[in-house]
């Protein structure tokens, strides 16, 4: 029987090295393991469901943070509050122009955009141009954006406010998307006029603008530019930031 001696300080860095590179591996592999199998249940599991799973969640916001920093932050801010020179929304808030800002509601408006020229983007209507096209006066859209203050529950003026109720529900026939009660039209993409949030801007002169110059705001699609496992985390990424725990 032969005997051996101590392992000598070469022999010993290298039992060393092939242990730690082992182990690399082995944390690699079970990192590599550990992103496709969530990035399956990203995209296999129900697209509301996601967000009760916190691990998932994370996944997302860790895959999308770098994405929308890239495609979405010159739009709607780096934190995400909007723009409102761009009329691009607060992501930010609660408060949603299409559906109810769910996951798949926000999913789909990254997908297809909003008047992108794809055939599934949002696009049955924008806000017309009453007062340049003739169909309302100057008067008529002042007044009507008294009646829109009152509306959002800050100060105007009572007699134009009464005067732009009529308009609103007259020649202008505003209830027409934004509902008799104001309150919006997700289906549209109408926005509610009593909750006080505003895209583009809510004071007088700017109300004044979106009414008399009309608005025809537009989303870019990123299906085909980013692949849907990048659109399912961003509208994960989204929705989390807009409901935090």
């Amino acid at each position: 029987m032969t005997m051996r001696g101590p392992l000598g300080p070469a022999a010993r860095l290298w039992v060393t090295l092939t242990a730690l590179l082992i182990a690399a591996a082995g944390i690699v592999g079970y990192h590599h393991l550990r992103r496709e199998r969530l990035a399956f249940c990203l995209l296999g599991g129900g697209v509301n469901d996601i967000t009760r799973d916190r691990e998932l969640v994370s996944f997302a916001a860790q895959q999308a943070t770098p994405l929308y920093a890239t495609n979405c932050a010159r739009c709607h801010g780096v934190d995400m509050t909007g723009n409102k020179a761009l009329g691009a929304p607060n992501l930010a808030d609660t408060v949603w122009l299409y559906g109810t800002g769910s996951v798949a509601d926000i999913e789909r408006t990254i997908a297809y955009g909003i008047r992108s020229g794809h055939g599934k983007s949002r696009n049955v209507t924008d806000m017309p141009a009453f007062g340049s096209t003739g169909v309302l006066s100057a008067n008529d859209v002042r007044n009507v954006v008294q009646y829109v203050l009152q509306l959002s529950h800050r100060p105007y003026q009572a007699d134009a406010a009464n005067a732009g109720r009529a308009v609103y529900h007259g020649r202008a026939n505003c209830g027409d998307c934004h509902g008799d009660d104001a309150r919006g039209n997700p289906d549209y993409g109408a926005p509610d006029l009593t909750v006080n949030v505003w895209n583009s801007g809510g004071d007088p002169q700017e109300l004044y603008n979106a009414v008399y110059f009309g608005q025809h705001r537009i989303m870019p699609g990123w299906i085909g530019t980013l692949s849907l496992e990048q659109i399912r985390a961003l509208a994960v990424y989204i929705y989390s930031v807009a409901h935090p725990p």
